[in-house]
Formats: structure tokens, sequence, C-alpha cells
């Protein structure tokens, strides 16, 4: 086997375990999405915290691509520092969403205001997007022509679902800010309003899942290769 291994296209490692990681990451994501349409959903061990493992699994596959950075050529360099820009940007979105939370606590519970509803919701939408703004950048120089379509498909149907996740929410701030006051888990005030629109997400991590695994056997088969190639020969 290592014979064959050595005779078979370069292993890019890192970068194999990285789409594999994200790949898990769709399939338990649309799995949770699509359970929620399922009776007695709510029954279920870990019901609503299912939403959370989406920056889990992004920050893991976007560890396995640093690790492996050893791997890349010049344009997943490229696509691979946008990525973690937009990475960055999502974790600021987050901070961004629970700063409101946090601040109407500190203030006892005062009442939203307008505009901070619609800044907690803005943020809430951002996150989504942007985490699947990420998975484009990680993945789209390396699929074929499936992946394309199935990518292009899943990144429009996530902004779009995200900007409907964050109206949804935005008149939500006020009740999140009373369970997190009251020291009840706050996850449930967040999902319960988004529980249809986050099934109709599954439809994105089902989309991104065909384009992940259309990345995935290209680069095990090294079509195209993501690692750096040897330079051309001088003219004699």
């Amino acid at each position: 086997m290592h014979e064959a291994l050595q005779r078979g296209p370069p292993l890019t490692i890192n970068l194999r375990a990285s789409l594999t990681v994200f790949t898990i990451g769709f399939i338990v994501e649309g799995v949770g999405a699509f359970l929620v349409l399922t009776p007695g959903a709510g029954l279920l061990p870990f019901h609503g915290y299912l939403i959370l493992l989406g920056p889990v699994f992004s920050v893991l596959g976007i560890l396995f691509l640093w690790i492996g950075r050893h791997e890349w050529n010049e344009l997943h360099h490229r696509r691979v520092g946008f990525a973690r820009f937009a990475f960055v940007a999502s974790l600021v979105a987050i901070a961004l969403a629970a700063a409101p939370v946090a601040y109407l606590a500190s203030m006892g519970g005062a009442a939203a205001p307008g505009w901070l509803g619609f800044e907690f919701g803005v943020a809430v939408a951002l996150i989504f997007a942007l985490t699947f703004v990420t998975y484009v950048l990680v993945a789209a120089h390396l699929v074929g022509r499936v992946g394309e379509v199935a990518m292009g498909i899943g990144l429009v149907w996530a902004l779009i679902i995200s900007a409907l996740i964050g109206l949804a929410l935005s008149p939500q701030l006020g009740p999140i800010v009373t369970a997190v006051m009251a020291r009840t888990p706050a996850i449930g005030q967040v999902t319960r309003p988004i529980q249809q629109l986050d099934a109709w997400m599954g439809f994105s991590y089902l989309a991104f899942l065909v384009a992940f695994v259309d990345a995935h056997h290209r680069v095990a088969a090294g079509r195209p290769s993501p690692r750096p190639q040897p330079p051309a020969p001088s003219p004699p």
C-alpha cells in the first residue's frame, strides 16, 4: 500500500483533513436542521445547541489548513488568507451580537431601543452569512463544475436565510436579555423564533456537503493540486 501511495498523486494530508472536518460539520448541521421538522424535535438531546457547532467545525477546519500551510501553492495561500479574514469578521459579528445583550443585562434589563435590536439582528445575520462565505473561500478553487454549481446555490440560499434570521431575531433582543438575567439557557430564546429558518438552512448545508465532497475527491486525485509546483526548467 505504501508503494501505491507513493506512485499516486501527492498527498495533501492537512488540506484533506480540513475538508473532511468541514464535511462532517455540514453533515451534523444538515441533520440537525432537518430534525427540526420532525415531531418532538424539542425533546431530542442537545436540541437547539447544534446551531453552535458551525463555528466549532470552522475553527477546526481552519486549524488544519494553517498546520498544513506548507502544502499550498500561491492561489491557495491567497484564498485561505481571505477565508481567515472572513472568519475573523464572523468572530467580530459574534461580539457585536453579544454586546447589546451584555449591555442591557448590565443595565438591569432596560427596554431595548429599536436601533439596538436592529444592530443585534444585523450582527446575527452576518454571523451566518460570513460563515458560509468562509466555506466558499476555503474550497471554491478546489471544486469542479458540480461543486461550483452546488456551492453557488448553497451560498445564495444561505445569504437569503441569514437575512431572514436577522429579521426574525431583531425583536427578540428583549426576551433574550430577560433569559440571560434569569440565568436560564438563552439558546431557546434564540432558536425558537428561527426553527423553520434553521430547517431551511439545511439545504445550504446539503449543497456545501456536495461541494466539499467534490473538492476532497479532486484534491485526493491531484486535480487541481494545491501543492507548490516546481519551477519550470529554464530554456537551454
